[in-house]
């Protein structure tokens, strides 16, 4: 059953531009992704363990300090891929959502706690009481390094286990 505060007005999902983010994280010839010439990309098909791959490209671009803009692409683009993946991989009938930080609140108001910020912009919503934070956990991969694993964050969404981290 929705939660939704408003009725049966649902929040505007982002479904579509997150998608869009994440091939763009991948590859946009015409404005690349910072540090994607030494992403695998061949090795990035939206899998849950493709996000091995994605953990050893963020353990490399830690030692880039990425600031300012450069940071907000990096993290939007490489999150985006993290929610996708968990979107893609979801259980059927749970699907998830990507909606904007504003409708989030909405939903559930003890996430104003958290601030409006780049890891909050976005938010993975599961249409019932489920929030997640892909965006986010790339900051804090970034931040903190393999502690914040972004396959361990995907498979705990999942409901799945985390052997062979």
């Amino acid at each position: 059953m929705p939660i939704w505060p408003f009725g049966s007005k649902q929040p505007k999902v982002q479904d579509q531009a997150f998608s869009d983010l994440a091939q763009m994280f991948l590859s946009d010839p015409d404005d690349p992704t910072p540090g994607s010439e030494s992403l695998n990309v061949a090795q990035c098909d939206l899998s849950v363990d493709s996000l091995r791959v994605i953990d050893a490209h963020l353990e490399a671009m830690r030692g880039r300090r990425l600031e300012g803009q450069t940071m907000m692409k990096f993290v939007l683009r490489c999150g985006a891929y993290v929610g996708e993946v968990v979107r893609r991989h979801a259980a059927t009938g749970k699907p998830w959502h990507w909606i904007t930080y504003d409708d989030a609140v909405k939903l559930d108001a003890r996430l104003a706690s958290l601030g409006q910020s780049l890891g909050t912009a976005a938010v993975l919503w599961d249409g019932e009481r489920g929030f997640c934070f892909p965006l986010a956990r790339v900051g804090k991969y970034l931040e903190s390094g393999a502690e914040d694993s972004v396959r361990v964050f995907a498979l705990g969404i999942l409901g799945r286990p985390t052997a062979r981290v």
